[in-house]
């Protein structure tokens, strides 16, 4: 398998992550890992992504490619028992895009590097699913939900649902390709069916873009603001509608980490959902629905100016565990 930018996962890099300690064993102790994914017992496939060509190329705040070591450092560490599987996981590896921005200068520049990225990305997530394996994706802009979706939706020769926990819906105008654009992209081209967004926030949801989501069958979206400033529909229940409207297809579960409050990502927020929340919003939905993938995205370690956090690994670490445990205990 010649995947182009992508680094199959060794047992030199798993050394380099795990910290055994006598008398446990953590998950990285049991994994599978490298190339020979569709030979594997494991239903998951593990992958990142490091880039944040596709937040520039949405005017926004680099560092999403930082999100997959970090994640990796946390989550090969934590423990195996009988309520996670480490045999159920495999870590294909990572793709790293950032050298293909070195010369990148202008928005367009990052523009027109966003479909070398699609075309990388579709063809091996198109070949895990074909597997009959379900992807989960790590790291990266929220740019490579487009060629997530159409990977999936090629192997399965059917448009996928979408659900999307995010202050943001993502269907901006198709200006050339970028982190705004994935799902109006998607729909455009054919390869997402319905598409539900959880939790937008109405400062930051364009009239224009609202406009356009509303021409089109099977697009729905709570804001956030409805849960709790007006408590028209409590969270649960949001989710939960959401959850019976997906229930008899394919769904792909996204999850922009800028939606949870105080996580370091490209378009942090003061004011959002809690860590909580996310996480139950991970282990419902892979138990109650039938997900065609996992993608966290967005989240960053260190941002371009210069702001850190080293939690945000672990927080994706929790959240990767309970969509795992959300599959395995239907």
């Amino acid at each position: 398998m010649d995947i182009n930018h992508f680094h199959f996962f060794e047992e030199q890099d798993l050394n380099s992550y795990l910290k055994p300690r006598e008398g446990e064993t953590k998950i990285g102790e049991k994994i599978s890992y490298g190339t020979d994914f569709k030979n594997s017992a494991a239903k998951f496939i593990l992958l990142g992504i490091e880039e944040s060509i596709g937040v520039k190329g949405n005017l926004g705040v680099a560092g999403t490619h930082t999100a997959w070591v970090s994640f990796l450092k946390a989550f090969l560490n934590i423990q195996h028992t009988h309520k996670l599987n480490g045999e159920s996981i495999h870590l294909l590896g990572n793709f790293n895009f950032q050298q293909l921005a070195e010369n990148a200068k202008s928005v367009k520049d990052f523009r027109d590097l966003v479909p070398v990225i699609d075309d990388a990305v579709f063809a091996l997530i198109q070949e895990i699913s074909s597997a009959g394996k379900i992807p989960v994706i790590i790291g990266g802009s929220h740019a490579n939900a487009f060629p997530i979706i159409k990977g999936v939706s090629l192997a399965k020769k059917n448009a996928i649902n979408v659900i999307n926990l995010d202050a943001h819906a993502d269907f901006r105008a198709l200006e050339g390709r970028h982190s705004g654009n994935p799902f109006s992209t998607a729909k455009a081209e054919g390869f997402m069916s319905d598409y539900s967004i959880l939790g937008l926030h109405e400062n930051y949801n364009s009239q224009n873009m609202l406009d356009e989501m509303a021409k089109h069958k099977g697009i729905r979206y709570y804001f956030w603001e409805d849960i709790y400033l007006r408590k028209k529909i409590t969270f649960e229940d949001a989710l939960n509608d959401f959850i019976q409207l997906n229930q008899n297809k394919a769904c792909g579960i996204e999850l922009d980490m800028d939606s949870i409050e105080g996580v370091l990502s490209s378009a942090m927020t003061p004011s959002g959902f809690s860590t909580t929340e996310a996480r139950y919003y991970s282990y419902q939905t892979a138990r109650n629905l039938h997900p065609a993938y996992f993608h966290v995205c967005e989240a960053a370690t260190e941002l371009e100016t210069g702001l850190k956090n080293n939690s945000t690994g672990k927080l994706i670490s929790y959240l990767v565990s309970d969509f795992v445990k959300g599959v395995l205990e239907k």
